[in-house]
């Protein structure tokens, strides 16, 4: 006689709290009457493929279960982030293009709400507090405005930070000296470069930026003289391979 769903209901549940424990996510057991089958559910967390093969080694009853992964609106608002950065954002399919594109890349990602690092982090709670609309304690962040507000305004508005950074910074939030000369000075291409995807000037265009503008700031100066061992280099080498190429074409003559 088949097993009901009852009688299986405990078993499933125990399996559900192995899996939190295991994954340090919530996931829940669910009953589907139209389906008369037993469902794991989560938020973000580990992928599906991740664990169906836990189950496939948990035997024959739990690798039978359905398993359903949704994604946070904090999932989706990270990726669009890094998704702006990699210029893989389009602003013409909408926001439904979008939530699919997200969704699609992030199929195969483990615990896609996890910010990379300090920086990052605060970008997306900036992006998410931009996309909350006002409305008291239980406001939520609207995906929607978030992606649209990355396809218009880019990514650089999100920066924590617009100082240049010091010794004492070690969690990456204030700007890196070609940061903080791109963010001051870059016009044109490295402008819209540096707003939608943070890509920063080159380092002679930064050097020379600060030192012909006619009032720079302490911190513009201090930014373009850390970056003149870096000049250097690159001068040195691009004559040291000129220097090459000129003696071969002598040589070759």
């Amino acid at each position: 006689m088949p097993t009901s769903h009852r009688e299986r209901a405990p078993r499933v549940r125990r399996l559900a709290d192995r899996l939190t424990a295991h994954y340090r996510t919530a996931i829940e057991p669910q009953y589907d009457p139209g389906r008369r089958s037993w469902m794991l559910r989560w938020y973000d967390g580990p992928t599906t493929d991740a664990v169906r093969t836990t189950l496939r080694h948990s035997g024959a009853e739990a690798a039978a279960l359905v398993v359903r992964r949704d994604l946070t609106t904090r999932a989706l608002v990270l990726a669009a982030i890094r998704e702006t950065r990699a210029g893989a954002m389009r602003r013409w399919v909408g926001s439904w293009g979008q939530r699919y594109h997200l969704e699609q890349i992030l199929a195969d990602q483990a615990f896609p709400d996890r910010p990379s690092g300090p920086r990052e982090a605060a970008m997306l709670e900036r992006l998410l507090q931009a996309a909350t609309a006002e409305g008291g304690r239980w406001a939520v962040p609207d995906e929607s405005r978030a992606f649209q507000l990355v396809a218009r305004d880019g990514i650089a508005w999100l920066l924590p930070s617009d100082r240049l950074a010091g010794p004492e910074d070690r969690e990456g939030l204030a700007l890196r000296p070609l940061e903080y000369l791109t963010a001051r000075y870059a016009a044109g291409i490295h402008r819209i470069a540096w707003e939608t995807a943070l890509a920063t000037m080159p380092v002679r265009a930064a050097v020379t930026a600060a030192r012909t503008d006619p009032s720079p700031t302490p911190e513009a100066a201090r930014a373009a003289l850390s970056l003149l061992p870096t000049l250097r280099a690159q001068l040195t080498g691009e004559l040291d391979r000129t220097q090459a190429d000129l003696a071969q074409a002598c040589g070759s003559v």
